[in-house]
């Protein structure tokens, strides 16, 4: 008797939003990295979008205290990605924005969003 061992789990099942490409879509990060880049894209605009500020706003949706290094090890991640760009303010504090690339991927995940949530042609 032969048996199928392919199972749901072994099965390619996580959703993209965007056509398969080289560039980094929102189901490749991470769920606090999510949060993370929105986190920035709330407070792009400040004066000093700082990672203590952005480690405030994490703090007020998370039930546990963020780690400093859990914060700026997933900053520099979405640095790499291109989705947030650092500027030195001094020689240890820096400020931190989305770039347009992050908010390109915000937007299409917006979209995306807004499709899944339409209920009969109608914005829920």
């Amino acid at each position: 008797m032969t048996t199928d061992d392919t199972t749901m789990s072994d099965a390619h099942t996580q959703p993209t939003d965007e056509p398969h490409s080289d560039e980094t879509t929102w189901y490749d990060l991470l769920g606090f990295q999510r949060d993370l880049l929105l986190v920035a894209a709330e407070v792009d605009g400040e004066e000093l979008p700082k990672g203590l500020t952005l480690m405030r706003r994490l703090e007020d949706r998370y039930s546990v205290a963020i780690n400093h290094g859990r914060l700026y090890t997933n900053l520099s991640d979405l640095e790499e990605k291109g989705l947030i760009e650092s500027e030195e303010i001094d020689g240890r504090t820096n400020a931190y924005r989305v770039t347009d690339r992050g908010r390109e991927l915000l937007s299409r995940h917006r979209d995306y969003l807004g499709l899944a949530l339409e209920v009969e042609g109608v914005d829920a």
